[in-house]
């Protein structure tokens, strides 16, 4: 990196590459002085330090200050390696990392397991592989030969009709792939849902309206009532009746603004703050204690 100044006296710097990021910074220390990371990068020298024949039957699991670990999964690479320890530890004394161990216990293991280093887009990649392979289902002939009839008796148009054939090829592929993942007919509307799931994402947004609407409903008559009491009428979920109750807070406000029965609205609007009936709230009452609520000034 070179230094330079500005014609104001700033100190500013130019980067030649991107190697400066980490050869100019605290980062290389933080990712690559880590003594964990070190010590990984060690164990991956094992090979370099015994042979390639040695290292297949062997591995190093971990250390305790100067003592060092190595698993054999060989009793007799057990055997050969503990004589060979003399010379392994010369080995080591010429490794980075390796000098610091003075001692090694050989012990007896079973093979290394295979180490899938994870990260935060494995579950995503997952996702995207299974949907691939989920709608990469092959098509029978009948089924190619039932497309190219239909497109010949219903599409009109020469040019058109490759292109219609292979949207209709993938969207059968989509459905057969679905039917084969446990896919299965929503119980309302008949198209294809999830298996968790009774009927489609479509349908589930539909009921809930629905529902949410009869819970606006039951409040719009009974302002003052709570969850429980909304709950024993129509059964549902705190937050569909507290989405519904805060629905009828904000019109009753707008309403006041406006001064469109301001009175009246006062009355509900206090009603579903203090769960108290209609009937027990008088105008006066309402009219003082909302009485700094904002109205418009004009008409």
């Amino acid at each position: 990196m070179e230094e330079d100044k500005k014609p104001e006296g700033k100190r500013y710097r130019t980067m030649e590459s991107i190697a400066g990021v980490f050869t100019e910074s605290d980062v290389r220390q933080k990712l690559f002085g880590n003594k964990g990371f070190q010590f990984y990068l060690f164990q991956k020298r094992w090979k370099k330090i015994v042979g390639s024949l040695m290292a297949e039957e062997s591995y190093i699991s971990g250390c305790k200050g100067p003592l060092l670990f190595v698993r054999v999964t060989n009793s007799a690479f057990l055997q050969q390696l503990f004589m060979m320890k003399a010379d392994i530890l010369k080995e080591l004394s010429k490794d980075e990392i390796g000098r610091y161990f003075t001692d090694i216990k050989f012990l007896a293991g079973s093979p290394q397991k295979p180490y899938k280093p994870f990260t935060t887009l494995d579950p995503v990649n997952s996702a995207i592989e299974k949907e691939q392979k989920r709608y990469s289902q092959s098509l029978s002939e009948g089924e190619e030969a039932w497309i190219q009839n239909w497109v010949k008796g219903h599409v009109k148009k020469e040019a058109v009709r490759a292109p219609f054939a292979e949207m209709m090829e993938e969207v059968l592929k989509i459905r057969k792939g679905e039917l084969a993942d446990g896919y299965h007919p929503c119980s309302i509307c008949g198209s294809l849902c999830p298996p968790a799931s009774p009927i489609c994402p479509a349908c589930q947004r539909k009921l809930a309206r629905t529902k949410k609407n009869k819970v606006i409903l039951i409040l719009k008559e009974n302002p003052h009532y709570t969850y429980q009491q909304v709950r024993a009428i129509l059964p549902c979920e705190y937050s569909l009746y507290e989405e519904a109750r805060d629905i009828l807070i904000h019109r009753a406000k707008e309403k006041i603004f406006r001064k469109e029965s301001a009175d009246e609205e006062k009355r509900k609007l206090l009603s579903l703050l203090l769960h108290r009936p209609l009937s027990d709230i008088t105008v006066k009452e309402a009219e003082d204690m909302l009485k700094h609520m904002p109205q418009k000034k004009w008409d």
